[in-house]
């Protein structure tokens, strides 16, 4: 019996697995904290809450485990996602996305993160990350980025109609699945361009 809990999909990525962590947890410090949905989506569902804190001890407890369980869900997918909830929580651990995205060029991996300096100080060492994975830094109003490698950056439209991306901006189009196959969306954006999603 697998030890992870890997997700198979929901309404919004469509049938793209992925593997998450707690919210908050593993993240940094930021105001989104105040309106993450994945953390109220914790507080209403506790087996979603204890799927998410498993997966964290696993990783604590028996890395090995988790990685392997990890990339056989990769090798056995067109499309994954890191992280629907949490974030990169070490370099250590972003070593090992890099490392399984170089084995498995055949999958798509997304990842949106506010761990910028964890991803610049592995470039700046000299980490070359596979053309598969596409990395996204997450942003968030009153939130400082650095970002001197040009990756692709996620900005919020909240509900006041306010936003920090730039005027041209790709908007989401709602539904991962759909812009995976079609070549569009997060999954194609480049160096420097950003896409520009509602509050949710």
């Amino acid at each position: 019996m697998p030890a992870l809990s890997i997700s198979k999909g929901n309404s919004k990525l469509g049938a793209i697995p992925s593997v998450s962590l707690p919210a908050v947890l593993t993240c940094r410090q930021c105001a989104c904290q105040k309106k993450c949905y994945a953390r109220k989506l914790e507080r209403l569902r506790p087996s979603v809450r204890e799927a998410y804190r498993r997966n964290l001890d696993v990783l604590n407890t028996d890395p090995d485990t988790y990685w392997r369980e990890v990339e056989a869900a990769v090798m056995l997918s067109r499309f994954f996602r890191f992280h629907v909830s949490g974030d990169i929580p070490d370099a250590s651990y972003f070593a090992h996305m890099v490392e399984i995205a170089g084995r498995n060029p055949h999958c798509q991996i997304l990842c949106f993160t506010k761990q910028y300096e964890t991803v610049n100080e592995a470039v700046s060492g000299g980490c070359k990350i596979p053309d598969n994975l596409h990395i996204i830094f997450s942003a968030w109003v009153g939130l400082s980025m650095a970002n001197p490698f040009s990756f692709p950056e996620a900005h919020v439209r909240y509900r006041d109609g306010s936003t920090t991306a730039s005027p041209d901006a790709h908007p989401c189009g709602g539904n991962c699945t759909e812009c995976a196959v079609t070549d569009g969306g997060c999954w194609a954006l480049k160096k420097g361009e950003q896409v520009v999603f509602n509050e949710h």
